[in-house]
């Protein structure tokens, strides 16, 4: 396994690992939109780690630190599948704080910079355990919808419960390119190994749910920052399998069950995700895999009323009723994140 590098400190305040496979056209696209912010702060390390990828990835990569880009590039000798990857970026981080990037998102310029603000040593801010950059998504152009902002607004939480809360109204810990964690949190506790959760997809809410579980201090930030590409093709998955039973059990195995951490990490999962996706899949089945969505998901969130009020309709109802249900959910979300905001800043 290879290992490019230039220069970095010792102990940089924060990794960003970049786990990618076959798409060197978006690789290319956010490592150009790097560089410059990367060579400004030599406190973080970009590592890529390369899933053995048959297209032009390992050429691009090379050719970029010719010309100067500071990184460390690890390619597997086979392809080992996206949770390993994962994982292994997870444990390959030098940093303190631990940011894995989907290699199809785009963070805007300046984003470093803001952020490291927060995570940087500060003796007028704590420490911080979890940090969520709200995303936004866009087609084509990171910035064709005009979202982008230098210095959004940010959120500070000591609440395990009320920093999910904020989450769940501006997207989900799920998504990779959203979460900073802190690696020295997520260390200093026991916790299962990450690797139980190879083949599920979701291996990496292993490492932030311990940080979650574990919250002195997190901050939530809004949106500007982070766009997430929505136009590429995703793997077709049983869905109601990873984002249902998949989720509810790494909640319990990281979180414990029955506990108030784990019943509001499932609430927040039917407010927030399948609030949020389930009537596109259900208009749009050849993009996923919905088998016995309510079989599935009975066992594991059957006991709470949400279950019932917000994901059942849209799964079970007809299409036009789902429909005139999922805006009833949006339009209280929306005051939800109003109401947030106001209490917050206030």
């Amino acid at each position: 396994m290879p290992d490019l590098a230039h220069s970095a400190p010792d102990r940089p305040v924060l990794t960003l690992a970049i786990p990618t496979y076959n798409r060197a056209a978006n690789l290319e696209l956010l490592l150009r939109s790097l560089a410059p912010q990367l060579a400004a702060e030599p406190a973080v390390e970009l590592l890529i780690s390369d899933n053995a990828s048959p297209d032009s990835t390992e050429s691009l990569v090379r050719g970029l630190i010719a010309e100067g880009l500071r990184c460390r590039y690890l390619r597997n000798p086979e392809n080992i599948g996206p949770d390993p990857n994962f994982l292994q970026c997870y444990r390959e981080a030098r940093g303190k704080y631990v940011w894995i990037f989907g290699d199809d998102d785009f963070l805007l310029p300046g984003a470093l910079s803001f952020l490291l603000r927060f995570l940087a040593p500060n003796a007028t801010l704590p420490e911080l355990d979890l940090l969520f950059v709200a995303p936004f998504g866009f087609l084509h152009q990171p910035n064709e919808r005009r979202l982008a902002r230098s210095n959004p607004a940010a959120f500070p939480f000591s609440d395990p419960i009320a920093f999910l809360q904020a989450v769940g109204l501006r997207g989900d810990l799920a998504l990779i390119s959203a979460v900073i964690l802190n690696k020295d949190t997520v260390e200093r506790h026991p916790h299962p190994d990450f690797a139980e959760g190879k083949a599920t997809n979701l291996l990496q809410l292993g490492w932030t749910f311990t940080a979650l579980r574990h919250l002195r201090h997190g901050l939530v930030l809004d949106r500007g920052l982070l766009a997430v590409c929505e136009l590429n093709p995703q793997r077709r998955f049983d869905v109601a399998r990873v984002f249902g039973v998949h989720w509810a059990q790494a909640a319990a195995r990281h979180l414990g069950q029955g506990t108030p951490l784990y019943r509001a990490v499932l609430r927040d999962q039917l407010y927030s995700w399948f609030v949020t996706n389930w009537y596109g899949m259900r208009r749009h089945p050849e993009h996923t895999i919905l088998r016995d969505p309510v079989g599935q998901m009975r066992p594991y969130f059957g006991r709470l009323p949400l279950f019932w009020l917000s994901t059942w309709p849209l799964l079970a109802w007809p299409m036009p009723l789902a429909g005139a249900w999922l805006l009833v959910w949006r339009s209280l979300r929306q005051l939800d994140l109003w109401m947030h905001r106001r209490s917050v800043q206030t």
